[in-house]
């Protein structure tokens, strides 16, 4: 009972001195590493078509969109900036995509309020558990009842963030979260076609948590039970869940350590088979044409309906479908996201393989998590027979990236994007965020890069 309002009390109670030091550098990776995405995401033509519809919008002048010379209002700012986050596929994971809900939304407050540092990764940790605990809880959300996880939960963290950097005590909290219910949204049957609304609800869940937060910090007032209540958020989106795993070890065992991230512009269960191909073409280069079978051996998960359409319409369609991946990361170096396009999409060698690609699901694999899926990539090419394993990919739990793989990670990703030295500027601020002063130095140096 209550789960609302102690979450609520929770992110009021907690401080930056009560973060451990791990998990602040660990929001640190997050943040740069969702600014590589960003960038990322303003190459893409429908993160443009977000951005092109928030400047003509208009709005007041006090939040930055990244890498545009302008501002907008706040709301709209983490419209914007969760959409390019969100563009490509490639953002973090931990906290479920909370790097586009929650950072948007925080960066824009931070920037209008003048806050420091310390403030904003201090609400960063907050959202990111609260949107942790949230995904983790529900049962059946995305697989059964057809809800995309971070549209639909990520207004509650948004809304978590924005009220401790206005320092909510926990009544206001709760109406805030109460709101943020009420704007749940986000449904994943854009998974058939590669509709373009995937790209766009981390960022329509931003803003509306920020605005969740707005309003009821001038007294609008929301449901106290939004998450257990009889027409509350569980008994809306999920199948019946065991809500004590919504507090268990709260303020003491954070959910989103260790964190999540990806290392190639694709859904998170392809990673592993990606990184493997990668590093089995390093030693045996091979001829896509040559190549008389593909078969992926491993868990269901990875298998699932949406995760297997072999003819995509778009970018997006491909980098939601296992074999239409596999047979691109057999054809291109994915480690340079951008080579994931059009070209690769319509390349006709790349989808007469990935018709040919075979799913052979393990019905007794068992698996803690999308990180450490056990699967087997089985390759027939000139004669020759192939098995190779996958292991944790580089940025999963079990393989986290390091500070300094991150950066050289956000240069790989920026190269063609941002010059050497914004590039190492953007890192060094990100690096000493905890210093920061005012977040809009920091907010302005991505704005203008």
């Amino acid at each position: 009972m209550h789960e609302t309002q102690r979450l609520a009390q929770f992110v009021a109670a907690t401080q930056f001195t009560d973060l451990p030091p791990k998990l602040v550098d660990d929001c640190k990776i997050n943040v740069l590493d969702a600014c590589a995405a960003a960038f990322i995401g303003t190459a893409q033509p429908w993160a443009r078509t977000v951005v092109a519809m928030v400047r003509e919008l208009g709005g007041t002048a006090e939040a930055s969109v990244i890498n545009q010379p302008w501002q907008t209002d706040v709301s709209r700012a983490a419209l914007a900036n969760g959409a390019l986050i969100g563009a490509f596929e490639c953002e973090p994971l931990t906290g479920s995509h909370a790097s586009g809900t929650v950072l948007p939304a925080a960066l824009a407050i931070c920037q209008r309020e003048h806050l420091s540092g310390q403030a904003f990764l201090t609400a960063l940790a907050l959202g990111f558990e609260v949107s942790a605990r949230i995904a983790r809880t529900a049962v059946g959300l995305e697989t059964v009842r057809g809800f995309h996880n971070p549209g639909t939960q990520g207004p509650f963290a948004a809304a978590a963030a924005v009220g401790k950097l206005y320092g909510f005590d926990q009544k206001t909290l709760t109406h805030a979260l109460g709101i943020a219910g009420s704007c749940s949204a986000g449904l994943l049957e854009f998974a058939w076609s590669g509709a373009d609304t995937k790209r766009v609800h981390l960022g329509r869940a931003s803003q509306l948590g920020l605005e969740s937060a707005l309003l009821a910090q001038k007294g609008l007032r929301g449901p106290a039970t939004v998450l257990e209540g009889r027409y509350g958020y569980y008994n809306a989106f999920s199948l019946p869940p065991d809500l004590s795993k919504l507090l268990e070890g709260l303020g003491t065992v954070w959910a989103i350590q260790p964190p999540s991230l990806k290392s190639y512009g694709t859904h998170v269960t392809h990673q592993a088979v990606v990184q493997a191909i990668q590093d089995f073409k390093q030693e045996y280069p091979v001829d896509p044409r040559a190549i008389t079978r593909v078969a992926i051996r491993g868990d269901p998960h990875i298998m699932d309906a949406r995760h297997a359409v072999r003819d995509p319409e778009n970018i997006m369609g491909g980098q939601y479908s296992l074999p239409f991946t596999t047979a691109v990361a057999l054809t291109r170096d994915l480690s340079h996201p951008l080579v994931y396009n059009e070209e690769a999409v319509w390349d006709p060698v790349v989808r007469e393989l990935a018709q040919r690609v075979e799913l052979l699901p393990v019905e007794e694999s068992h698996q803690a998590g999308a990180g450490s899926i056990q699967t087997e990539v089985l390759l027939e090419c000139g004669g020759q027979r192939y098995t190779l394993p996958t292991r944790p990919h580089k940025g999963s739990p079990p393989n986290p990236f390091t500070w300094e793989e991150i950066g050289d990670k956000f240069r790989r990703f920026t190269g063609s994007l941002l010059s050497v030295k914004q590039a190492t500027t953007i890192i060094e601020a990100v690096g000493k965020l905890e210093q920061v002063e005012d977040m809009a130095e920091v907010a302005r140096l991505l704005a203008l890069a």
